[in-house]
């Protein structure tokens, strides 16, 4: 914290816009410093006490020292604070936490993020209905790539220049005032996100999103033909899964066989050869990661002969999967010992 805003005290404590049950912080305090004409790192300053704290991932987690100052600044629970932060509900899909308290799955985004920075998603049907219009948690979750109210396909750039979307940065307009709805615009050429193409997602898309949504609310339920009393075990081998099929190189075959399959644009396969070998899926833009999405749902239908086949026709054994730095769930680590060793 610098040295200026120590003793900085409010007199009363902020009434700021409502925040939504299922809205991420980031999204919150951007509606409300451009409602306020505000820049969002001014106010983030202003409540948090911390000048720096806008460039950490304040959706996934926030210290309690954070925590107390935002309870001190703003009318606003606790529980309901707690509950919209990443790391509160991430048990169903990724409790292997470590000291780092990094949560895998999740879309890298903020200032910290050089390198493996991505888009966040967004829903255009949901933008454009909402009556405030927000940008939601779950869009940040790597394993979804289509909105589950409208069915049709999460976008992660701007259509109209490619540009990510950050919920960070804002242009002014040329009589120095913020509009309240500039966050729905491309912080670089304007374009209003809820004027954005709506894409129906492919029938496999469609259901793995309503699976993989179940599992993530209910923490239990079934994939395909397999019956999960914890969820993240199904997350976990979907992730090594997914690994292999978007990161290494000896499934790039098997990506390609699938993007020609189900008739995808095959500039895929060319964003696919790019990918580098280090990377995890929550890296990666979404049009390589649906197809991860849908190759996952079309082997989890019949688990395990629909994945023993495509292995064995491309050549794929243990070897290339598995890595003893790992650790796998008891559904792959058994088809892998017993079927590809």
């Amino acid at each position: 914290m610098k040295k200026k805003y120590q003793g900085l005290k409010l007199s009363y404590k902020l009434q700021l816009l409502p925040l939504y049950k299922d809205e991420l912080i980031r999204s919150w305090l951007v509606r409300n410093a451009l409602f306020f004409n505000m820049k969002p790192s001014q106010l983030s300053t202003i409540i948090f006490q911390n000048t720096d704290i806008w460039k950490s991932d304040i959706d996934v987690q926030l210290s309690e020292k954070s925590i107390q100052s935002l309870l001190n600044a703003v009318e606003i629970r606790k529980d309901d604070l707690l509950k919209n932060l990443l790391i509160s509900t991430c048990e169903h899909f990724y409790p292997h936490l470590n000291k780092s308290k990094q949560v895998k799955w999740l879309l890298h985004i903020g200032v910290h993020q050089r390198g493996q920075k991505n888009s966040l998603q967004y829903c255009p049907a949901c933008i454009s209905s909402d009556k405030i219009p927000y940008f939601r948690t779950y869009w940040r979750l790597g394993f979804l790539t289509s909105c589950h109210i409208h069915d049709i396909c999460f976008l992660d750039s701007c259509p109209n220049c490619g540009s990510s979307i950050d919920l960070i940065r804002y242009k002014k307009t040329d009589n120095k005032i913020f509009e309240p709805l500039d966050y729905l615009k491309c912080n670089q050429c304007s374009f209003d996100l809820r004027d954005s193409p709506q894409i129906k997602p492919s029938y496999y898309e469609i259901e793995a999103t309503k699976e993989h949504l179940t599992l993530l609310v209910e923490g239990h339920g079934s994939i395909g033909n397999l019956t999960f009393n914890y969820s993240h075990l199904y997350y976990d081998g979907l992730k090594r899964i997914m690994s292999f099929i978007l990161c290494s190189k000896k499934g790039i075959d098997i990506f390609e066989y699938i993007v020609n399959k189900f008739g995808f644009n095959s500039n895929y396969i060319e964003s696919r050869m790019k990918v580098s070998r280090y990377s995890e899926p929550e890296h990666l833009t979404i049009n390589i990661r649906k197809i991860g999405i849908i190759f996952s749902y079309y082997i989890m239908k019949d688990w395990p002969i629909s994945f023993i086949k495509i292995c064995k026709k491309f050549e794929v054994t243990k070897r290339f999967i598995y890595s003893s730095h790992l650790n796998y769930p008891f559904w792959l680590q058994e088809t892998l010992d017993l079927e590809l060793n």
